[in-house]
């Protein structure tokens, strides 16, 4: 690996480290979610990095893609499992990490399915390493705690302003050949749930990303797409374009027809199938003989 993307990686998961240990104490009963985000994007760029997607602040049934709206009046409550999902790039280079707080003890052992599940997952982050072997460490984890993997979520690679890159890596067993290379860089992010083990998309939609700019009439489309460019394919929220002073109303009206014409993807939130509650870790790690874990 080139010595300065090395650098950029371990400076975007040190950023994000610092960023999760700071954001902590913002997760506490009555805090409301747009405030806790916005805190969180702001520790971001004070320390000289950039988001690289919106914070996910997502409670109980929710497992990812929930950022809070401008006017989302969502406070925490006393039995909520609230997983935090922070991502840091520095020139694209990203340093992705995330973890879950509850606050009745009586979830304790979900919280400690996922993060065991993580710790144990990272003792596989060798060259030539099968991935299964990794997935299956995973499920084996999180069974052990009486709970289910989600099956359907994955960690993923990433390169460059891309999030999700090859490889996928399911957290269950499965059938495969695919080894571990030096120098890749892949996020690993164990979900453990009371439900089935299953997520289904839900209706809402609070974070895009651009595709393809193309020649719209809509003068709102169109200071959507110029704002969009700035984050070279990264994802950004509803809550970001309202800065900009488009109200809502506007703003959705123009996310429509974007979606419509293949221009933004979206992401919308994911449930558990059967409302089952989830816990989240997650690290960010370089394969290497001593693996190097960038957001520890």
């Amino acid at each position: 690996m080139d010595p300065e993307i090395l650098e950029n990686y371990i400076h975007a998961g040190k950023i994000a480290s610092a960023v999760r240990e700071e954001s902590k104490p913002l997760i506490k009963v009555g805090a409301q979610l747009v405030d806790i985000a916005e805190k969180i994007e702001a520790m971001i760029r004070e320390k000289g990095a950039e988001p690289a997607f919106p914070v996910n602040i997502s409670l109980n049934d929710i497992a990812a893609h929930y950022t809070p709206t401008k006017n989302d009046a969502t406070t925490i409550k006393a039995d909520d499992i609230v997983k935090v999902d922070i991502g840091v790039h520095i020139d694209g280079f990203v340093g992705d990490t995330a973890y879950t707080i509850c606050f009745n003890e009586h979830f304790d052992n979900l919280v400690k399915a996922s993060q065991a599940a993580l710790e144990e997952a990272i003792k596989f982050c060798t060259p030539g390493m099968h991935l299964h072997e990794l997935s299956a460490a995973i499920e084996t984890t999180i069974k052990s705690f009486g709970f289910k993997p989600i099956e359907n979520l994955t960690g993923h690679g990433l390169e460059q302003f891309d999030l999700h890159a090859e490889p996928q890596i399911p957290n269950i067993k499965f059938s495969s050949h695919y080894e571990l290379r030096e120098d890749q860089v892949i996020a690993i992010e164990p979900f453990a749930t009371t439900g089935a083990g299953k997520i289904k998309e839900s209706e809402q939609v609070m974070i895009f990303r651009l595709l393809e700019p193309k020649p719209l009439r809509n003068f709102d489309a169109r200071k959507i797409i110029s704002f969009a460019e700035q984050f070279n394919g990264l994802p950004f929220a509803e809550r970001w374009i309202e800065n900009t002073g488009l109200s809502q109303f506007k703003t959705r009206i123009a996310l429509r027809e974007l979606r419509e014409r293949g221009v933004i993807y979206d992401y919308p939130v994911l449930r558990e199938v059967e409302k089952g509650l989830i816990s989240q870790f997650e690290h960010t790690v370089i394969i290497k003989d001593q693996p190097i874990v960038t957001t520890l």
